[in-house]
């Protein structure tokens, strides 16, 4: 008898195992793509296949898959209306969010104020919803104090007390976006140092109504992906000392006096 399972094209690469009991010979033990096997089946005999299939990200729809069996030439059987078998699913689709982190232009200063900018966009074929948990959470470094948090849609939250922004709400499937925005003050801490700052984002990879799967804010302006947003805050120059309107009156007095005995001395030279 032939097995056979021929895969959907939504199916990018399928593994399978098998197992025979009852004296079932003529199954592979494990292989990849289609199945085709020549079975030799005893009464009461089985053969199992397990096959797990990566599912293509751009499928839609439902995926439906037929396994069947063959007698063998000149093999009665009594009942062919059981030899095939068909599974079907819907497929759900899921959600690809990814992000973007840039900075105010500089120079930047301590005491001044940074503005971050977060665009996310979801191009993936499935919605994101706003399902449990954050869809965007950004703690600023130690650098910098949080002053607040605005979004297009969806609700931003600025924490203050733990220099945190989170954001929470739902993007349409291909191409959805939303724009944050995040306001801090430079602090002393950050005089001379690099600053570098990155959010953590929150998608449904699968469709099912929960985050499964993470990514990282990127800096368009670095090379690669996922990038941290760095920004350069200069050294703070030291004040230059100022002398006290007694203080210049008594420098007066003092350059008065060099000056004055220089010129007796010239005058003593000169007799």
């Amino acid at each position: 008898a032939t097995a056979a399972d021929t895969f959907p094209a939504a199916c990018t690469s399928v593994a399978y195992t098998s197992t025979a009991t009852g004296g079932a010979t003529g199954n592979t033990a494990s292989g990849s793509g289609n199945i085709s096997n020549s079975l030799n089946l005893p009464s009461g005999s089985t053969v199992t296949y397990t096959a797990t299939c990566s599912i293509s990200a751009s499928a839609t729809g439902t995926l439906s898959n037929t396994a069947t069996i063959t007698a063998p030439a000149g093999t009665t059987d009594p009942t062919p209306g059981n030899n095939a078998a068909t599974d079907s699913d819907t497929i759900s689709a899921g959600a690809l969010v990814t992000g973007t982190k840039t900075a105010s232009a500089g120079p930047y200063s301590v005491g001044g104020t940074i503005t971050y900018t977060i665009v996310l966009t979801n191009s993936g074929a499935g919605a994101q919803a706003d399902n449990a948990g954050n869809e965007l959470t950004d703690v600023l470094p130690p650098q910098l104090a949080l002053v607040s948090a605005t979004a297009t849609s969806g609700t931003p939250n600025a924490n203050t007390g733990t220099n945190t922004v989170t954001w929470n709400g739902a993007l349409a499937a291909s191409g959805g976006t939303v724009t944050i925005t995040i306001t801090a003050t430079i602090l002393p801490a950050a005089a001379g140092t690099t600053v570098t700052n990155q959010g953590t984002i929150s998608y449904d990879s699968d469709g099912n109504n929960t985050n499964d799967a993470t990514g990282q804010t990127d800096d368009p302006a670095a090379v690669g992906t996922a990038n941290p947003t760095a920004i350069v805050v200069p050294g703070v120059v030291p004040p230059i000392p100022t002398l006290s309107t007694f203080g210049l009156l008594l420098l007066t007095v003092m350059l008065a006096g060099i000056a004055l005995a220089m010129l007796r001395r010239r005058q003593g030279a000169e007799k």
